[in-house]
């Protein structure tokens, strides 16, 4: 048995699945998702298979997570540089970096979704893109990451001081943050815990998904210490 097929066999003992086209850039990916999400959402919470906190938000395909691909696709692959994608879900930011040629690791806390960021990895032909289990409590046991990256993962107010904590951990020196959200979500809180230690800058584009318009913004984070050196001063939008 291929490491695909067991992943599927895993995955497909606890979820209904399907694959779906995804077409980011010039680029269509064939994407494992859960099937109808939101039927399955409502009926385990009616049967109480799940409560509110149980909820797999990471299985939801994220507006802000086609936007954060098509941006990195579109950024120079450098040699040597390492990207870390956090908060994954089913790793459509990740495997599409992994496609354009980027040095990748993938992450998310929940086991779950790393199956289906590893099993849309191999589907697209992104072997190489590392998949790991991270959680932010945990010092950063690996070298710090030139590049980190996360959509919709500003989301619950208490983690904000413990993920201002991990990105400053885990980003190195002169690197680089791209975070991307809807813009029409609130996280004053967020911004005001990130700023005791780094700046950003920020741009909001269009993304349109079956014919409704969502506006995304991506912020662009540095340390406060570090501006104006080097390469940390380069523009990025």
């Amino acid at each position: 048995m291929t490491e695909y097929e067991q992943l599927m066999e895993q995955i497909t003992a606890k979820y209904p699945v399907e694959t779906v086209p995804l077409k980011i850039g010039n680029k269509v990916l064939s994407i494992l998702q859960m099937k109808d999400y939101e039927e399955y959402i409502i009926n385990a919470v009616e049967s109480r298979d799940l409560n509110v906190t149980e909820v797999p938000f990471w299985a939801k395909l994220w507006e802000a997570s086609f936007v954060l691909a098509y941006f990195l696709g579109r950024q120079p692959v450098v040699a040597g540089q390492r990207i870390l994608e956090i908060g994954a879900g089913i790793g459509i930011v990740g495997v599409y970096a992994a496609m354009c040629g980027h040095n990748v690791t993938i992450t998310d806390i929940d086991e779950d979704a790393l199956r289906f960021c590893r099993a849309n990895a191999l589907l697209n032909g992104a072997p190489q893109a590392t998949v790991m289990q991270l959680d932010w409590n945990d010092a950063a046991p690996f070298l710090p990451f030139d590049v980190i990256v996360g959509s919709e993962v500003i989301y619950d107010r208490r983690s904000y001081p413990l993920l201002v904590s991990f990105l400053d951990k885990a980003l190195a020196p002169g690197g680089i943050i791209f975070l991307a959200k809807n813009a029409d979500m609130p996280t004053p809180a967020f911004f005001t815990e990130l700023t005791t230690r780094f700046a950003f800058k920020e741009t909001t584009q269009s993304c349109h998904v079956d014919g409704d318009e969502q506006k995304i913004t991506i912020y662009a984070i540095r340390r406060k210490s570090e501006l104006g050196r080097g390469s940390a001063s380069r523009e990025i939008f």
